[in-house]
């Protein structure tokens, strides 16, 4: 079997705080077309990864590749660009705007010619709730929310940062469904704590420990670990 290209690529990614050395030296391959996991404790620098591959932060070594294209240190618009959207843990919402207008934002489409706005609306169950203002939305709503206005962009992939917290069991397994059906057009990484949520979804699964990769594996082969065990222990493993 011939393997899928790598969409994205850290090599010794670091991120440097003063003395505390919040990733360090990170190597991943993203395949094309996977759900990639990315699990570890409070502190294990998953956020910060996010932040250095999407241009938040500028990395102190190492470098990044998108669709074969050295963006290291790329400031967020120049990487969006290039086919990456990002979520948040907290969503960042304008409340007085309409659900809509967010996504038309994001696909940068017309009010009466928005085929992207509305179908990333329908992906993610909120096409009735177009005209709410995202203000009255329930939090697990301006979540999907955020889902959508990085779906109605098009990318070829989607960082999703804990797109299930505040959310209950019923709230999360929609999400698992909706971002099965994302992945059938679309690269998606997502970093997450609810190790169900993971179990569903997940075709690799990358531990972060103290900044740095761990393991690296399938969820069953993750799961059987034992030093991911030892790591872990005390933890909803």
């Amino acid at each position: 079997m011939v393997e899928s290209t790598i969409l994205l690529q850290t090599s010794g990614l670091s991120r440097r705080f003063g003395g505390l050395h919040a990733v360090d030296g990170v190597d991943l391959q993203i395949r094309q077309g996977a759900i990639h996991c990315i699990i570890g404790p409070n502190g294990a620098g998953k956020s910060t990864l996010f932040n250095l591959i999407s241009g938040m932060l500028a990395p102190s070594s190492g470098t990044v590749t998108f669709r074969d294209r050295n963006v290291t240190g790329k400031p967020p618009h120049a990487i969006s660009r290039l086919g990456m959207a990002r979520s948040f843990q907290t969503p960042r919402v304008f409340p007085s705007l309409s659900t809509l207008d967010h996504v038309l934002l994001a696909s940068r489409e017309q009010p009466h010619d928005c085929p992207k706005a509305q179908d990333a609306l329908r992906q993610v169950g909120l096409e009735e709730r177009e005209a709410i203002s995202a203000g009255d939305l329930a939090h697990g709503e301006k979540k999907r929310l955020e889902l959508a206005m990085a779906l109605a962009m098009r990318p070829a992939l989607i960082l999703l940062d804990e797109p299930t917290a505040g959310m209950n069991a019923h709230e999360t397994e929609a999400i698992a469904g909706i971002v099965r059906e994302v992945a059938a057009a679309t690269t998606v990484v997502v970093i997450e704590h609810d190790i169900d949520f993971v179990r569903g979804i997940a075709d690799v699964v990358t531990v972060l420990h103290k900044g740095r990769v761990l393991r690296e594996g399938t969820i069953g082969e993750i799961e059987q670990d034992e030093e991911v065990r030892r790591v872990y222990l005390g933890e909803d493993w």
